[in-house]
């Protein structure tokens, strides 16, 4: 009986498993910075829908036009480009806003409060600063290549009603 046992060098051996594995970890780590993009919820401007504390997943690859009225989004601040905000679409290009007695209008029709939650509570204790009890806004018309955008917590969030319309541009990435 012959004993030819064919040994695989280690060199073999170290590259068939460390391949595979590199290979995976760069795919990976692709993948969730630049496809899916995890973001810790730090407020309550987006409760009911994202809770403080949570962790949500953004989709980075998207195209504007896909983008419709109710999708979540998260965005670059106009005013700072070092931070960013999560909001919802109310306006796209063209559509006329605004909010009399806490209630939104597109084009003059009210939108439908079931798609776009609120947050549970109307009770407000105390308003916040620079908002009313009625929280009205005059009418904005959303010019091309921008989107209005409005924090589903309204009485907290920061939104397109202090920080103006939002260009295209600042647009990062949506909600998976």
């Amino acid at each position: 009986m012959s004993k030819s046992k064919n040994k695989v060098p280690f060199k073999t051996r170290l590259l068939a498993f460390a391949i595979p594995l590199v290979v995976g970890l760069v795919a990976a780590v692709v993948f969730k910075y630049y496809v899916i993009t995890p973001v810790h919820i730090p407020n309550q401007f987006m409760e009911p829908t994202l809770k403080k504390g949570s962790t949500a997943y953004f989709n980075r690859w998207f195209r504007a036009k896909q983008l419709g009225i109710g999708d979540v989004v998260l965005v670059h601040s106009p005013l700072d480009p070092d931070s960013v905000l999560i909001a919802r679409i109310v306006g796209k290009p063209g559509d006329t806003i605004y909010v009399q007695k806490r209630m939104v209008f597109r084009n003059g029709t009210l939108l439908d409060p079931a798609s776009f939650p609120e947050s549970s509570s109307n009770d407000i204790p105390m308003i916040p600063p620079g908002k009313t009890e009625s929280d009205d806004m005059p009418k904005v018309t959303v010019p091309e290549k921008s989107f209005f955008l409005l924090a589903d917590n309204r009485e907290l969030g920061v939104d397109s009603r202090t920080l103006g319309v939002i260009q295209e541009s600042h647009v990062i990435a949506t909600l998976w």
